[in-house]
């Protein structure tokens, strides 16, 4: 080896060095951009899932205020039929 091979050995390991880092930042910023797009669907996901949630909590308020109503209606007849004396519908 003389003297002179130093220097353009030098050259050729950094010129592959720097090969490397860039393929590296490539490859990390292709990473980001999918791992950004990720992040924008999950975002959207979420709060298509939260208003779908705030449906389903309306509905079910809805449910159960009908349910009382009905239970309501089931109780006063209940205790107006319990008024009733039978003995006097015979009559």
């Amino acid at each position: 080896m003389n003297s002179k091979s130093g220097p353009v050995i030098l050259l050729i390991a950094g010129g592959i060095i720097a090969l490397v880092f860039v393929k590296l930042m490539y490859d990390m910023t292709t990473n980001m951009a999918r791992m950004t797009d990720y992040v924008g669907s999950l975002t959207k996901e979420v709060s298509a899932m939260r208003t779908s949630m705030e449906t389903m909590t309306v509905s079910m308020q809805r449910m159960d205020r009908n349910i009382q109503a009905m239970g309501g209606a089931v109780k006063k007849g209940s205790d107006t039929f319990k008024q009733w004396d039978p003995t006097q519908m015979m009559r």
